[in-house]
């Protein structure tokens, strides 16, 4: 098998004349200071472009050189033209004009190293390794059931997976079944960039409460991947770009495959962690089209198969079970630029088919869920100081099973916000959201205040609150096995505020401050009853305190960035004033990246302290594991040889001091990791 790949790397690269970037990135602001949303970014030289995203982000991602030229430009403001120095990320700002006039030369404001906080780039070598990425956003705690044939969620601050959207190219990847999001079946390959929020309530209703992280699909890459490593693990993906005038269309495929069976200690007896293998396919495309100035169309697919055994947890092991996940994505949207905004409409499907079998059991469940969602936005300036924005969504979400039955549920929101801007540094803005459905009626709030401050910097404060509705596991679990569902559960409560200050310097460097409360109330908990019988109820009631100290410097030289942060959580469930289980005290990273020409060496450290996994964290259920500390050790090396510019080998380490990384303790996690790869970028 490796013979093979390293044989079609060989042909592809001797017909092809390679260059080599991570191309450059940044934000499009409007003469306001404020995010502008679906500017286009041109690099004349290639012809390559991007369109920025709602929050005005992009990511070009193409040879780029110091002195090269960016055209950046949209409907109602003048086209602006940057020259590029050393940085690759940047700052824009656009001039609104209704009138065109030809472009204006400047030389921009350029920031060298600076992305905001929420952003994190994902590398090469990011998508080589397992979901250590997610580690690099702060207050994320990545929770996986052992090796990567385990299901894999995060949460924020703390909190559970179902309080954590995750959302790709616009598509809400939760799960209505289960409120998760399993990440395992999204490969890294398919997203270049994560954008995290803790507040995103209104912006996207149930299970948002701690917020939402959205991954960016790549653009204008095309290149081809191959990696082999521990555990039998061997990964092949390949993607394509095509840009002519006013079409960009991308594609990209591939697989991996894992045996990932491996030996861990328990209780000083070793044991083998049989039946975790995986198999996994996927694919994806997309498509922006500027058919005028004033019209974007974008549309995006992506499917995922996986094929994989379930181990299950070490007392109660199931070698011979299997589950089987059929995932697809679909979104489209129309986006109608105007002078001083924009009216965007989104459509999104997201459906899996999954089956699960353990014949020692004689169990075999299937169910297949879907959720259909469409998006109408209005985002109009009236004056420089007053912003609008209203939007309307449908939602509708399915479910066919053989356990759980058949059911549906329809949707439906109402979004309304409004920019304040008293001064050029001091801005307001309120948030209004209202959801409906059948039985249950929402609202959540959400304010937002952000100034600055001469030394301190930007200082932003937010109070609001958020819902979570029941799943159809919740709701409709059948009778038998020991459980059932509740068909009379209360929605999840919450309510937030938060504090944080935020410095940027003029070489690039960051430190930012924030401190968050949260309290929730109505949590649904599964509970056992005198009868013996599981059921889910609203019981927990809980207070969470975080706080978070983040730092990104260029340090002793530009060739080596230094980057992290540390969080701290003082968590209790009201009801019995202990900690909640699973949540560690602290929290840390910290990242070394060290470039030279073409090649880069990064050194990633991830701290985890100790946790409870018990309701009771007495001392007998007190695990800590604050040897779990590892480094994640990533090499990504530039082969100079004529006619192989494009040429890169990649070699990563995962967990070289061999701690107990387990989030589970039912689920063990393997120890050293080693992967090689090659890569070529067109």
């Amino acid at each position: 098998m490796l013979r093979k790949i390293l044989y079609v790397l060989v042909t592809w690269t001797c017909c092809q004349a390679i260059a080599w970037s991570n191309g450059v990135s940044g934000f499009v602001l409007n003469d306001n200071f404020e995010p502008l949303p679906y500017a286009t970014v041109t690099h004349p030289k290639t012809g390559s472009w991007v369109i920025a995203d709602e929050e005005g982000q992009f990511l070009l991602q193409t040879y780029v050189v110091s002195g090269d030229t960016l055209v950046i430009s949209r409907y109602g403001y003048r086209d602006q033209l940057l020259i590029l120095n050393s940085a690759t990320q940047v700052h824009i700002t656009l001039q609104q004009d209704v009138i065109a006039m030809d472009a204006v030369e400047v030389q921009g404001q350029v920031l060298p190293g600076t992305t905001p906080w929420e952003t994190v780039i994902v590398t090469e070598t990011d998508r080589m390794s397992s979901m250590g990425v997610y580690q690099r956003i702060p207050g994320v705690l990545l929770k996986t059931y052992g090796g990567r044939a385990g299901i894999s969620n995060v949460g924020l601050d703390g909190g559970q997976a179902e309080h954590t959207k995750i959302v790709l190219d616009g598509i809400d990847l939760t799960n209505p079944q289960n409120g998760q999001t399993d990440l395992s079946g999204i490969p890294p390959v398919f997203f270049q960039q994560m954008y995290q929020s803790r507040y995103a309530g209104t912006a996207f209703g149930s299970g948002a409460m701690d917020g939402v992280i959205q991954l960016r699909p790549w653009f204008n890459r095309s290149f081809l991947n191959a990696t082999t490593g521990s555990f039998d693990f061997k990964s092949v993906a390949i993607g394509y770009n095509l840009t002519k005038n006013k079409k960009a269309l991308q594609f990209i495929g591939g697989g991996y495959s894992s045996v990932d069976d491996y030996q861990f200690t328990y209780d000083d007896t070793t044991y083998n962690r049989d039946n975790n293998n995986m198999d996994q396919t996927f694919f994806g495309s997309r498509m922006q089209y500027r058919p005028s100035l004033k019209t974007i169309v974008k549309s995006s697919v992506f499917i995922s198969k996986s094929d994989r055994g379930v181990a299950g947890p070490i007392s109660f092991p199931s070698p011979h079970a299997k589950r089987i996940n059929a995932l697809s994505l679909v979104s489209a949207s129309l986006v109608r630029l105007l002078p001083s905004g924009h009216i965007r409409v989104h459509i999104s499907h997201r459906a899996n088919n999954e089956q699960y079998t353990n014949p020692d059991l004689s169990e075999h469940s299937r169910h297949e869920v879907s959720a259909h969602t469409l998006k109408l936005n209005y985002n109009q300036r009236f004056l420089k100081q007053l912003k609008a924005f209203t939007a309307l969504e449908l939602r509708s979400e399915m479910i066919t099973s053989n356990e759980v039955g058949n059911h549906n549920r329809t949707l439906s929101a109402v979004i309304s916000s409004l920019t304040f801007t008293v001064l050029p540094s001091f801005f307001i803005r309120p948030n209004l959201r209202v959801d409906s459905g059948a039985s249950f009626r929402e609202t959540t709030t959400d304010l937002y205040v952000q100034t600055k401050v001469p030394v301190l910097g930007s200082i932003r404060g937010r109070m609001g609150n958020g819902f979570r509705l029941p799943t159809f596991n919740d709701l409709f679990w059948p009778t038998g096995s020991y459980a059932e569902g509740n068909p009379n559960l209360k929605s999840e409560q919450s309510n937030y505020f938060s504090f944080s200050m935020e410095r940027n310097f003029s070489n690039g460097s960051q430190v930012s401050l924030e401190w968050r409360e949260r309290r929730t109330k109505n949590l649904i908990v599964w509970t056992a009853g005198d009868d013996f019988v599981w059921q889910p109820m609203n019981v927990d009631e809980t207070l969470r305190k975080s706080y978070s100290i983040s730092f990104k410097a260029p340090f002793i030289t530009q060739n080596l960035a230094v980057s992290g942060y540390l969080t701290g959580n003082e968590m209790n469930n009201l009801a019995n004033n202990k900690s909640l289980p699973y949540v560690p005290m602290h929290t840390g990273q910290l990242l070394l990246q060290y470039s030279w020409e073409t090649s880069a060496l990064d050194i990633q450290t991830y701290y985890s302290g100790k946790r409870y996994y018990s309701r009771h964290n007495d001392d007998y259920n007190l695990i800590d594991i604050e040897i779990a500390a590892f480094a994640n050790v990533s090499l990504g090396m530039h082969v100079a040889m004529p006619g192989w510019n494009g040429l890169r080998l990649h070699f990563t380490i995962e967990n070289i001091l061999g701690a107990n990384t387990s989030f589970f303790p039912e689920y063990p996690e393997p120890g050293l990791r080693v992967n090689g790869g090659i890569s070529i970028q067109l």
